[in-house]
């Protein structure tokens, strides 16, 4: 049934006299791809971009240090607490982990999850473990939390913004945490075709995909429940890669093991990522709603490394496209930056 699943593109031929040939007369191709599961689109075209190259980042470490409330030494003073009726302590912590309210939050339920004692975590050198146990101190956070809102849907959305092309305003390595019955309108938008497809097909949109992407040009690799591949219509300006949980749809159904299986493919595709040139990226972790299990969604984890699109400028690899036109926009095939990936995980 991997054929319930379409994968369609428009290639598309711009003509014009183009300079870097004497002014000879060029056809230059570029596609649009649309999302197998909601139709929408993205441009795939060729674009002049510098050489990535890591920037020194030790006096970016150095001067955020000095006023970090997320370092040992203020993190107990500086950071609120939830009510006891909630979470005795007002806190929750795991390994090196601790969690704690949002001071500005997004949502009802709003957390940060301080991941690590150390400042700075390379982005070569994640330690699984540190991952692990924030992903597994936000699942328990989670399945505390979503009672308090009563009747309505809590979907439990972590992520995390790694360095400052990535929207990140603290160096110090963190995630947030919601539990929010308004789940965004990306995820809505993907729940209610997911709903559709499982009615038309008789399975389940997450399934049917990993049947078809299973050992493809975009497949990166697959591990105790988890799958990893490049998807079909890009998110990201240079790629990104995504994950399924393939038979739960929440976090707080996870088994530890599932997780610590995924923080180690992470953590050695964040490795991968650093030596193609990124520094930065965005992790979330997309849900069903408590409660739904596996009957519609598979819990997905999308991974888009971020950057300057010019170092010189700091200018940012979002634009009218993707915030004015919700349109995802690449300057790679996902197939060329699947066999890329794979060399790098080798």
């Amino acid at each position: 049934m991997a054929d319930s699943i379409q994968y369609r593109a428009v290639r598309k031929v711009a003509r014009l006299h183009d300079p870097r040939r004497d002014f000879a007369l060029s056809d230059i191709e570029s596609e649009v791809r649309y999302d197998p599961l909601t139709c929408d689109s993205a441009r795939i075209c060729h674009f002049a971009v510098a050489k990535r190259a890591v920037p020194g980042l030790a006096p970016l470490v150095e001067a955020s240090r000095q006023h970090c409330p997320f370092c040992p030494e203020a993190i107990e003073r500086v950071t609120p607490r939830y009510p006891e009726t909630l979470l005795r302590g007002g806190r929750m912590a795991r390994g090196e982990a601790l969690l704690a309210p949002n001071l500005f939050p997004y949502d009802d339920v709003s957390a940060i999850l301080v991941m690590s004692r150390a400042h700075f975590l390379p982005m070569e050198r994640v330690p699984a473990p540190i991952v692990a146990d924030s992903l597994k101190l936000a699942r328990d956070f989670i399945a505390l939390a979503a009672p308090t809102l009563g009747e309505r849907p809590a979907y439990g959305i972590v992520t995390w913004n790694y360095m400052p092309p990535a929207g990140a305003s603290q160096i110090h390595p963190h995630m947030q945490v919601i539990v929010t019955d308004t789940p965004g309108n990306a995820l809505r938008r993907e729940l209610e075709a997911e709903a559709l497809f499982a009615m038309h097909n008789a399975r389940p949109y997450a399934e049917a995909l990993a049947t078809a992407e299973r050992g493809g040009e975009r497949w990166l690799g697959e591990q105790d429940g988890v799958a990893w591949w490049v998807p079909y219509c890009p998110v990201g300006m240079l790629g990104d890669a995504q994950a399924l949980f393939l038979d739960h749809g929440t976090l707080t159904e996870c088994s530890d093991g599932e997780i610590d299986a995924f923080a180690a493919f992470l953590v050695r595709l964040l490795a991968a990522y650093a030596r193609l040139g990124f520094w930065s990226f965005n992790l979330s972790l997309l849900p069903d709603a408590q409660g739904e299990g596996a009957r519609r969604h598979r819990l997905t984890a999308r991974l888009l490394p971020r950057f300057y699109l010019n170092p010189k400028f700091h200018n940012s690899d979002v634009a009218y496209l993707q915030l004015l036109l919700a349109e995802k926009f690449s300057m790679v095939y996902p197939e060329a930056h699947a066999a890329e990936l794979r060399a790098m995980l080798r």
